[in-house]
């Protein structure tokens, strides 16, 4: 199958980090329209794209994504016109020295900035490595004084770390990757399965804030209470320096979609699609979770009295940073699996 790149990278440009979702929502349901019966929004920011099956009696089969990424947010803006600020998600604050900053500012405007580092030279003790905290770090956006600033950002002006994303052969670069591939992801499943009598409903679901635990998936599956979920998230890549198989894992970049066994996955469902995917040689891996997951299906899970879960992976290099790598082959063997999931009612 082709795998249409266009989404993804406009997707990845997008600033939308937990609870700022909106813009990258509307940007999803524009292209998921053309594919679908209907979609509504939810208070907490979740889009809810239906497409209803054919059959007289029907289940629900939810689809999720996370739509948010990792991010900043503005806290303070002293005298000079720097400004301080927290971290949204999980970030690896020593990676944040010397990095460009986009901020979406007063008025919406993109206000680019730098994160302030003090100079090797003039460390106090500068053979040592550091383990900074965010109040350790500022932006400085190039004004003077805080009248200045305030023009341009305001207190609680959110962004992310700049970051354009670009194709390099089968591989896509750039922040975001986690989940905005899932996203995209989900937009060909819609295309393929918008073409196919599909017996079930289908309830394709953009979810907010799962970098702060999930909490748009947990109103989701509540208000939805489906038959099935599969969530579609990233997972860790160990094919790189460092990383060890007994350790981290053995999941590689090009090697199929990653199908995740444990406690917090449908052992039923995940046994139907791993025969699946083997039947008909779609490329898949397999990674073991002993406790939750930290995707969405941990709380997916056990909404209301119980939902079955499956957990459907992309291998992930490098994840919270402004250069995640993903492969996309491995997109097109989850939409493969997926769709061969559906339209055949595998699940049953």
């Amino acid at each position: 199958m082709e795998f249409n790149t266009s989404f993804l990278k406009h997707a990845s440009s997008i600033i939308a980090p937990s609870g700022y979702e909106k813009e990258v929502v509307d940007v999803w349901c524009k292209e998921m329209s053309q594919y679908v019966d209907e979609i509504n929004l939810t208070n907490i920011g979740n889009a809810v794209a239906v497409k209803y099956g054919c059959g007289n009696i029907r289940k629900k089969i939810m689809i999720t994504a996370h739509a948010d990424e990792i991010g900043i947010i503005v806290t303070y803006i002293d005298n000079d016109g720097y400004l301080y600020f927290d971290e949204i998600g999980g970030i690896d604050t020593n990676i944040l020295p010397g990095r460009t900053v986009l901020i979406k500012g007063v008025d919406n405007r993109i206000i680019k900035g730098v994160i302030g580092v003090k100079p090797i030279h003039l460390q106090k003790d500068p053979g040592s490595k550091q383990s900074l905290n965010p109040e350790d770090l500022w932006i400085d956006i190039c004004v003077g004084n805080k009248d200045s600033a305030l023009e341009l950002v305001e207190v609680g002006s959110i962004g992310t770390l700049e970051s354009v994303a670009y194709q390099q052969s089968t591989k896509m670069i750039g922040k975001a990757m986690d989940n905005r591939c899932s996203l995209s992801a989900m937009i060909s499943i819609a295309q393929i399965l918008a073409e196919k009598k599909c017996i079930d409903d289908i309830y394709y679901v953009a979810t907010t804030q799962e970098e702060l635990r999930g909490r748009g998936a947990q109103t989701a599956a509540f208000a939805i209470n489906p038959d099935l979920c599969i969530v579609l998230d990233v997972t860790h890549a160990t094919d790189y320096p460092g990383m060890s198989p007994v350790r981290d894992g053995n999941i590689n970049l090009g090697k199929g979609v990653v199908v995740a066994i444990g406690p917090n996955m449908d052992n039923e469902i995940t046994k139907k699609v791993v025969s699946l995917a083997k039947n008909l040689n779609i490329n898949y891996q397999i990674e073991v979770f002993a406790r939750p997951t930290g995707t969405d299906a941990n709380v997916i899970q056990i909404s209301r009295d119980g939902i079955r879960t499956l957990l459907l992976s992309i291998p992930c290099r490098y994840m919270h940073s402004p250069v995640e790598t993903i492969d996309i082959e491995d997109l097109k063997s989850c939409c493969t699996l997926i769709t061969e999931l559906i339209e055949n009612r595998h699940y049953l």
